[in-house]
């Protein structure tokens, strides 16, 4: 999948990091093209295009074609050998990955856990096996590393909040965890709401994405932002009520949507017959057994139900549904069925359902755009080279690192 760019903005002069959003835009541009488009002095580009050079941001690329003098070089973003880190945590599995800046996936690698574990139990493996990644590669960079989590997560900080899942992680467990390992910039997003981004086609889509694994959760994405909430618990549908006289939540109300179409409610119904994982959940409904489908296709119309609201309030282009659970064609032909036959037509037009991604390569995907977005959005690509020009000008603190 490739990265969005973000559009430069391009009202009186231009910013360092202004400037590379729209080199990386366009996918590389001249000096004179660059001159046109921006309305800078040729001395004050000059002087950024340097500075973003030295920085190794940008390089000159390919000549151009002749416009009546020499051949001008296209100037390019500088993403060569850049890579990021991602790591997709469930409640049984976790998949860590190394992509390039455009989403690529290089290598990757997926184990089973279990993330109620302490802390050091489950991140540190995971950084072993990271390490490992980044150590198969060659002449690469690591720009930054992400992390998704099936708690709430405070975005702006990288906390979890309310960890249900998580309850004995210390709040700041995944930064520190990851900022020890890795001196980069660090991003950890919920992973529905991870996912979520990683499944929309362009910034001027809405997305609604469910997951459907051990647990229930749900991210948004309008117009290329996901939307997190007050308190980043946006999406947290797993625990809408949806009958009174349910079953116990683990939460401890009664009825939750968990209760009802949740991996984890439908394992502890088929645990008996020998279905002792999701993936046999999945193997049981791929060979037509009919106990398991059945549930299946309760668990999925409930859902349904509870996603019509969501559906007719948001009025998204796409409603996703993944995990693995999510995924299994009658599930998500189910959540169809019962989204449409319960939206007016107003709200079902243009609607698409469909089943999401397989595996974690969704949360992998978002993690990849949001560390991309934080390493090389145009605020970030400022304060890094306002400390480097004040570190490199005569009588400055010293020589900033390249």
């Amino acid at each position: 999948m490739t990265i969005e760019r973000i559009p430069a903005r391009l009202s009186g002069a231009t910013s360092h990091g202004s400037l590379l959003d729209l080199i990386r835009g366009t996918g590389g541009m001249s000096r004179q093209q660059l001159l046109a488009s921006t309305g800078m002095s040729r001395a004050t580009l000059y002087e950024r295009i340097e500075t973003l050079l030295r920085r190794n941001l940008i390089y000159e690329a390919e000549s151009m074609e002749a416009t009546g003098g020499r051949r001008s070089r296209k100037i390019r973003f500088d993403d060569r050998g850049r890579v990021v880190l991602a790591f997709a945590l469930g409640q049984t599995h976790a998949t860590v990955a190394v992509s390039d800046t455009n989403g690529v996936l290089l290598r990757s690698r997926t184990v089973e856990h279990r993330i109620n574990a302490p802390e050091g139990a489950v991140l540190q493996p995971l950084i072993r096996i990271g390490t490992e990644l980044l150590n198969a590669g060659t002449a690469e960079t690591l720009v930054g590393t992400g992390v998704s989590v099936p708690a709430p997560v405070e975005a702006g900080t990288g906390t979890v909040v309310h960890p249900t899942t998580i309850p004995d992680w210390r709040p700041e467990a995944v930064t520190s965890a990851m900022t020890a390992a890795w001196h980069v910039p660090v991003v950890v997003e919920n992973d529905a709401r991870a996912a979520a981004l990683g499944e929309c086609n362009d910034d001027h889509e809405t997305t609604v994405y469910v997951k459907v694994a051990t647990g229930i959760g749900c991210g948004i994405v309008v117009n290329g932002s996901i939307l997190r909430g007050a308190h980043g618990a946006a999406g947290d549908i797993g625990h809408i009520h949806v009958a009174s006289d349910g079953p116990v939540c683990r939460c401890g109300r009664r009825g939750c949507l968990a209760t009802f179409s949740s991996g984890s409610s439908l394992l502890d119904q088929l645990r008996g017959d020998g279905l002792n994982s999701l993936d046999d959940i999945a193997v049981a409904a791929s060979a037509g057994r009919t106990d398991v489908e059945a549930l299946l296709l309760s668990g999925a119309d409930v859902l349904g139900g509870a996603l019509a609201a969501t559906v007719t309030t948001i009025n998204p282009d796409r409603l996703v549904i993944g995990g693995r659970i999510g995924t299994i064609p009658l599930f998500a032909g189910q959540v169809r069925e019962r989204v449409l036959r319960d939206v007016v037509e107003r709200i079902s037009n243009g609607l698409t359902v469909t089943a999401g991604m397989p595996g974690d390569a969704a949360a992998v995907d978002g993690l990849t755009r949001l560390v991309i977005r934080k390493v090389y959005s145009a605020e970030a690509i400022d304060s890094l080279l306002t400390d480097y020009v004040q570190n490199t000008q005569p009588g400055g603190r010293g020589t900033a690192a390249s």
